[in-house]
């Protein structure tokens, strides 16, 4: 046979295929992992609490929050838990919520945790005036 009618070897063209294929193929390969690499753990840390204190007059009682307003203007709301001490002139009390209203004057001990603001222990004034127990008395 003379070299025109030779066929032609199609292994050249089954090799080029494979090695487009594999070329193909790494970059893709290489650009997943690149975008599916898992992101730096972010180690927030944890905030310590950090005590509140505020004398002045309640504006605002629910059943889970006071709210107070100091003498220079500040105001300040205090989520009420289970655990937050109530001391009036008749002695710790079940809640804050049902011991004060609107208008009471009031010492307030909290802690800042996070975003809020928790009470520990809400004063009556007239209960911890200057001979009163101290305000962790209890806590």
């Amino acid at each position: 046979m003379s070299g025109k009618h030779r066929t032609k070897s199609r292994s050249n063209l089954v090799i080029g295929s494979i090695a487009a294929s594999v070329g193909a193929s790494s970059v893709l390969a290489a650009a997943i992992v690149e975008l599916a690499a898992p992101q730096e753990p972010s180690h927030s840390a944890v905030q310590p609490q950090q005590p509140v204190t505020q004398q002045g007059r309640l504006i605002a009682v629910t059943a889970d929050s006071l709210t107070a307003q100091s003498a220079d203007g500040a105001i300040q709301t205090y989520s009420i838990t289970p655990n937050t001490t109530a001391i009036t002139d008749r002695g710790g009390s079940a809640s804050p919520a049902t011991s004060f209203t609107v208008d009471d004057e009031v010492t307030v001990v909290g802690t800042r945790q996070g975003g809020m603001v928790v009470a520990t222990a809400v004063a009556d004034q007239s209960a911890v005036g200057g001979q009163g127990r101290p305000m962790d008395y209890g806590v």
